[in-house]
């Protein structure tokens, strides 16, 4: 058997092995292509036949529109995203999280509730190992929690789950979907992806407003009551945690106990630092549009705002509702910068600086006693950055910086 594997990324790579694990002679092709021991690894420009292959892997991160995921569907060759892949060689209990935001952080939560509480648990898939690095050496004693992406879930089908949850579905990724239809429809798959019988946690505004056909829970109604003063997005989080969590036994007393104890992901609105009066947060985590308007809804104070990045396809002008009264000037960075600016510039004083220390050091300029520094970009990071984490830490280490002059002078 013959597998193409299109993207050798940390998923790619993954699958790559786990095939290879299989019997599977693996070619992988990649933009930037890296020996892998015991992989034929090829330019994916050098591939424009896929007669030999048996099976098609594309990465999370192959679209549709990909010229090879392109030819393989007009050959109808079989196409398995890595998670299907995984889950073929899986049979543990699994919970699966998706959702626009607070994901990983519902994962996560989940993934501590249940160390906590006694039980062997593991986070995987878009947060933590990924599904098919995991699968090479799985212990059929954990309990999977998995976080899945929509571009994971538009390629899935089949019975893995035990139990999923989504959270909430916001405008995202539209450089990747033709509309938000199309987005939600691929959120919405992780129903599809549920064992026989196994519940689907939904919120209901989410149910109402894209028709979903499945048993829905409200989870308004089942999170301990001194939980329910937690902001919007730590709610929705903590909810979803809280149904999948009792699904598997967890009890009430279990699950509070160990919510006190569990500290969220980095750079998801962490304070950084407070230098002469202007706190400086950190939520470069802030991808996409509503954890922007999320990010901003919480802080207390005016808010100079740094946002910009590759942008994702979608208006900023809904940013204006929400930014009124509470946004005293955003500066701009990365290849959406002039958009941003284009869209806001009616109603906020929209700069634009050439890089993150410059937009720090702006901020500085501007900031008065009371104010609030907030990095939460609303776009990914890869104009400029590795990751949004190694922005989250560049912008950490500017805001020391500032405090380190400071205190020479």
């Amino acid at each position: 058997m013959k597998a193409l594997v299109i993207g050798l990324g940390v998923s790619g790579k993954a699958a790559a092995l786990l095939l290879k694990s299989k019997g599977y002679t693996v070619t992988g092709v990649d933009a930037n292509p890296k020996e892998i021991v015991g992989i034929h690894v090829l330019p994916e420009s050098s591939l424009t036949d896929l007669t030999e292959f048996d099976l098609i892997v594309p990465s999370p991160g192959i679209a549709r529109t990909h010229p090879l995921y392109a030819l393989a569907q007009r050959e109808n060759k079989k196409i398995m995203g890595e998670a299907q892949l995984a889950f073929m060689y899986l049979d543990q209990c699994a919970l699966g999280i998706t959702g626009t935001n607070g994901k990983t952080t519902a994962t996560l939560l989940v993934e501590h509730i249940l160390k906590s509480s006694g039980r062997k648990a593991k986070a995987v898939g878009n947060v933590g190992l990924a599904l098919c690095e995991y699968a090479l050496a799985p212990d059929p004693d954990e309990i999977l929690v998995v976080e899945l992406s929509s571009f994971q879930l538009e390629s899935m089908e089949g019975p893995f789950l035990d139990a999923a949850a989504l959270l909430n579905i916001t405008p995202d990724h539209l450089d990747r979907y033709a509309s938000m239809r199309e987005y939600a429809e691929a959120k919405l798959r992780i129903a599809l992806c549920r064992k026989a019988h196994a519940p689907f946690y939904v919120h209901s505004k989410v149910a109402k407003e894209y028709g979903v056909p499945y048993d829905c829970f409200d989870l308004a109604y089942i999170l301990p009551v001194g939980y329910r003063q937690w902001g919007k997005h730590d709610l929705e989080n903590a909810q979803a945690a809280w149904a999948l969590c009792e699904e598997i036994g967890i009890s009430r007393e279990e699950f509070v106990a160990a919510a006190d104890t569990f500290e969220k992901p980095r750079h998801r609105i962490a304070f950084v630092k407070n230098i002469e009066g202007v706190s400086y947060y950190d939520d470069s985590k802030g991808t996409n549009l509503d954890a922007v308007v999320q990010s901003v809804s919480m802080m207390e104070g005016p808010v100079i705002l740094i946002a910009g990045g590759v942008d994702k396809g979608a208006s900023y002008v809904p940013w204006k509702e929400c930014f009124r009264g509470r946004v005293k000037g955003i500066i701009a960075i990365g290849q959406a910068a002039e958009k941003i600016r284009r869209e806001l510039c009616d109603e906020f004083n929209v700069e634009i600086v050439d890089s993150l220390a410059a937009a720090v050091e702006r901020a500085k300029q501007k900031g008065t006693p009371g104010d609030v520094v907030l990095l939460s970009p609303g776009c990914s990071s890869y104009d400029m950055f590795r990751d949004y984490a190694h922005r989250g830490d560049e912008f950490q280490r500017f805001v020391n910086n500032i405090e380190e002059r400071r205190i020479e002078q």
